[in-house]
């Protein structure tokens, strides 16, 4: 659904630093693209606008931007909260989205969402930018292709170290966000160990971890206890087994010191006939693997054609390259929009997948014991 003149009406739910940093990279950089409203805060609204071009409306009400701007499509970058509401507003109104992650709170919000987008026929993506890594890609590739032989376990890791100190804004508050680190890095670690293997998890085992601290104490506790109060999740470990018993052993947290790395994940693949190592952090991203009869890794892929360092940044996101090209998620859904495809890829289906496994763990973690995901 387009304009006569071809171009695709946006709108912004939720200004932010994300944002401005990846979805409005992949918007300028497609012809078709053209913001025409935003829905924020209201010491927000006036100093968006003017990043976002001329003649761009600024609302704090989506309903009433919905309803009182012509507009295609919506980019939701919302706390956690108000994906729901914010996506179905603007489903329900015959628009597409392109929603950040986790798609909603739980599993049955995520499943109304994406029946809505299917029964519609509209496009609704799940921003989840790291498939689209070379590496990841080439990964995922070697794979199918059979370079590990059957799959028997994976390993994974995502952390940042910006939780350290004091917990994450709005995203250490179980009320906005649901799931802590979880939800916000696991996420992205659930959906890269979903598509680069291709198996679904099947049952999870977690252990949830919340930094208590008070006064100048510190104490590490499960975040299920009554002193966690509304406090989230700041790690996250969890066991998996796949559909056709392939083991898995993953970790996720925003309180493991990074240094220079600032983010850092890694997916590893041991199979009956080798193995597969990504890796990927701030300082470059590589993907590496080595086969039976081999004595050593090789390097498979690297990434290249990165650019320099643009203005108000310090550097370029090695492990999210592509942010000004057509791999961007948020060009990909552009540019769908305005050819008429019928699908794009990650859309709320597999965001759906993503949550399933998020709600198993926190059930797990609370219940102290092994949980399936369900379906």
């Amino acid at each position: 659904m387009t304009n006569e003149s071809g171009l695709v009406r946006v709108g912004i739910i939720g200004p932010s630093w994300w944002v401005n940093y990846w979805h409005l990279a992949g918007l300028k950089a497609h012809k078709q693209a053209r913001i025409v409203a935003v829905c924020g805060t209201k010491d927000r609204g006036a100093e968006d606008t003017q990043k976002y071009g001329d003649g761009v409306q600024a609302y704090t009400d989506f309903e009433r931007m919905l309803d009182e701007v012509e507009i295609d499509g919506v980019v939701v970058c919302t706390p956690n909260n108000l994906h729901y509401a914010a996506s179905m507003a603007a489903l329900k109104r015959g628009k597409h989205v392109i929603c950040e992650k986790p798609m909603a709170m739980n599993a049955m919000q995520a499943r109304e969402m994406a029946e809505t987008a299917e029964k519609k026929g509209l496009l609704a993506m799940v921003n989840f930018p790291y498939r689209d890594n070379p590496n990841v890609i080439e990964f995922r590739k070697r794979i199918a292709e059979g370079y590990v032989g059957k799959i028997l376990h994976v390993s994974g890791q995502y952390h940042g170290g910006f939780g350290s100190h004091r917990p994450p804004g709005w995203r250490g508050d179980r009320e906005k966000s649901g799931a802590g680190i979880l939800g916000d890095l696991g996420s992205h670690l659930i959906d890269l160990a979903r598509y680069a293997t291709q198996l679904e998890f099947s049952s999870v085992c977690a252990h949830n971890m919340t930094v208590f601290r008070e006064a100048d104490a510190i104490e590490l506790i499960r975040t299920e206890d009554k002193r966690a109060g509304s406090r989230n999740d700041d790690a996250c470990a969890f066991l998996s087994e796949f559909e056709g018993g392939a083991q898995g052993v993953f970790h996720t947290s925003w309180v493991a010191y990074q240094g220079g790395y600032a983010q850092h994940q890694e997916l590893e693949v041991f199979g009956t006939e080798g193995r597969l190592h990504y890796m990927a952090n701030h300082s470059g991203t590589c993907l590496k693997g080595i086969r039976e009869g081999k004595e050593q890794f090789f390097e498979v892929a690297e990434v290249t054609g990165v650019r320099q360092p643009e203005e108000g940044y310090s550097e370029e996101d090695t492990f999210r390259p592509g942010r000004h090209s057509p791999s961007n998620t948020t060009y990909r859904w552009i540019e769908a929009i305005s050819t008429g495809q019928k699908s794009v890829l990650p859309d709320m289906r597999e965001g759906l997948k993503s949550q399933l496994v998020i709600d198993a763990i926190l059930k797990s973690s609370a219940n102290r014991k092994w949980e399936m995901v369900g379906d």
